[in-house]
Parts: structure tokens; C-alpha cells; sequence
């Protein structure tokens, strides 16, 4: 049986899933190796690429460490 999410993802989210695979795609990065460099499961990177999952904000300044990015550019598509 399938879990169905009760309201929908929030377009903000959506947009952060689209950026962050825009990000990891221009700097040649698998899931792997962007989960290896925030300590997190690329199940999970693959999740807030689909927009599944809304992050945490302590996961979202990790990103924008990572790519090296300040916040608005991560959350500004």
C-alpha cells in the first residue's frame, strides 16, 4: 500500500529539488558523491531532487556549502 501525501509539496521545494540537480549536473557530481560530501544517504538527495522530501535548513546551508553557493542562489531558480 502506498503512502499519499495529504497536500502537496510546496513549489518552493520543488524548485530547491530542480536547483540543487542543476548544481550537482554542472559540476559533473553522482547523488553518491554529493551525499558523501553532507554525510547523508543519496536516497535522500534523490528525494529533494524530486522535490519528495522538504529540507532542513541546517541540509539546505549544507548544499550551498558543498557547491559553494550562497542561499538565494540555491533557493532562486
Amino acid at each position: 500500500m502506498s503512502r499519499l501525501r495529504k497536500k502537496p509539496m510546496p513549489q518552493e521545494v520543488v524548485n530547491f529539488g530542480i536547483r540543487i540537480k542543476e548544481l550537482r549536473l554542472a559540476r559533473s557530481m553522482s547523488q553518491m558523491d554529493v551525499g558523501a560530501a553532507l554525510n547523508i544517504d543519496k536516497e535522500n538527495i534523490r528525494k529533494y531532487e524530486k522535490g519528495l522530501q522538504e529540507p532542513k535548513l541546517s541540509t539546505i546551508v549544507k548544499f550551498a556549502q558543498v557547491f559553494e553557493v550562497s542561499l538565494d542562489d540555491l533557493i532562486t531558480i
